[in-house]
């Protein structure tokens, strides 16, 4: 679990008619290394995207979010929200993610009947982002007019750390 980051970059995939995403060869390659079908799990993100991550990185994840949480609304809303957005999704050895429908619409992703569809996936060290064009688009757009700034952010926040 504390292996080095592995998933990077910006590649454009294809949904398939029957709603499967054939991940790239580098991203396939480090989720699914053995070429056997195994369970990733998928959620659904504040951004409107959809993380797909192994199932130890999401336990993990999870775990901390539980920790974090309070009796309040807002984190019970929250936690409520995150397992009704998630799902469990098969691998397969072609290297083929089969998201569930309802949750490519809550990420602006439409499976057309019949037809391929186009999807950006990003790397995000620790899982893999899946965007509708539009929106990868936009958020692109904004993290980039602000990265320098929020470059800016996170060394003060590593010096606070350091400091205390």
């Amino acid at each position: 679990m504390n292996a080095a980051p592995r998933f990077s970059g910006e590649h454009v995939a294809t949904l398939d008619p029957e709603g499967r995403i054939l991940l790239p060869m580098p991203l396939r390659n480090a989720f699914n290394p053995g070429r056997e079908d195994r369970t990733l799990m998928a959620n659904l993100e504040p951004e409107g995207c959809i993380a797909l991550r192994e199932p130890e990185r999401w336990t993990a994840y999870v775990d901390r979010l539980r920790a974090r949480a309070s009796d309040a609304a807002a984190s019970r809303r929250f936690l409520m929200y995150l397992a009704a957005t998630s799902a469990g999704v098969k691998c397969d050895r072609q290297g083929r993610v089969r998201v569930p429908d309802g949750l490519l619409q809550k990420a602006g992703i439409e499976r057309a009947k019949g037809a391929r569809s186009e999807v950006v996936l990003s790397g995000n060290f620790d899982d893999i982002r899946i965007w509708s064009p539009e929106r990868w688009a936009a958020f692109e757009a904004d993290a980039r007019a602000h990265f320098g700034a929020d470059l800016a952010l996170l060394h003060a926040e590593s010096v606070g750390e350091s400091t205390r």
